[in-house]
């Protein structure tokens, strides 16, 4: 059984070594990413049925791109560079992984699972937002990346955090809100504030707010508070929070 595999790696050496070993075992290359944004877009053009996927990658890592695959989702080969306990995270998650510099009898062994699972019609489902969360977590320590990435029109844009006045909840949706426009994640105000600790300001359950975005703090007298922001718009702070939101911003 053919495969169609999408190669997404920043390395250019290491697409070339990697797209000889694919010619070497006889799969269809559908094509190369050099990074994150190109692997969307290329997942939306051609459906790969496999994806072999660096995780360590400027701006969108790799898990941000399991994060966003679009449907029909391939089936993710992971590639990384990290240390053995930290690939204990994907052994617990039953999802295939390869260790660089790559093998070629381990690529081989991995195509070889993903054939089998193909033929059995096993979905991608254990790639949940939920894995990858645990999966980010196990890999803690990466740097931090200046900028989120959104949908923008049947597509993804990346937005440096610092243009992000805050981060809302609406319907069970996350938005990140901008000076004049607004632009739906794939993320929870969670993940957001673990990603922007320190820049931006939890003020309640459903909002995340950059603390360089705040003018103002308006006390009610009951507890509670209003945070008014550089768009022009006027945020409410819990009573639970407003004390630390208050001492935080140090207003």
């Amino acid at each position: 059984m053919s495969l169609r595999v999408l190669l997404v790696d920043d390395e250019p050496a290491a697409r070339s070594r990697l797209a000889l070993m694919l010619e070497e075992l006889d799969v269809e290359l559908t094509g190369e990413a050099a990074n994150g944004l190109e692997a969307l877009e290329l997942c939306r053009e051609r459906h790969p049925e496999v994806l072999l996927l660096d995780i360590e990658m400027p701006e969108v890592d790799g898990f941000d791109v399991a994060r966003h695959l679009p449907d029909p989702r391939p089936l993710i080969i992971f590639q990384t560079a990290y240390d053995e306990y930290a690939l204990q995270a994907f052994d617990h998650a039953a999802i295939d992984y390869l260790v660089k510099p790559v093998a070629l009898e381990r690529l081989e062994r991995s195509l070889d699972r993903a054939r089998e699972r193909l033929r059995s019609d096993e979905r991608r489902s254990e790639v949940t937002p939920d894995v990858i969360a645990s999966l980010r977590n196990a890999f803690a320590g990466q740097s931090k990346r200046p900028r989120v990435l959104v949908r923008d029109r049947g597509g993804h844009r990346l937005v440096p955090f610092s243009e992000v006045c805050r981060f809302s909840t609406e319907e069970g949706a996350v938005w990140a809100r901008l000076a004049g426009s607004r632009f739906l994640t794939d993320y929870t105000l969670s993940e957001l504030e673990a990603r922007t600790a320190g820049t931006f300001v939890r003020v309640s359950r459903s909002d995340l707010v950059n603390a360089d975005a705040v003018t103002r703090i308006l006390p009610a007298g009951d507890g509670t508070g209003t945070l008014e922001l550089s768009d022009g718009t006027r945020v409410r702070v819990s009573r639970r929070r407003f004390v630390d939101v208050r001492r935080s911003l140090e207003i």
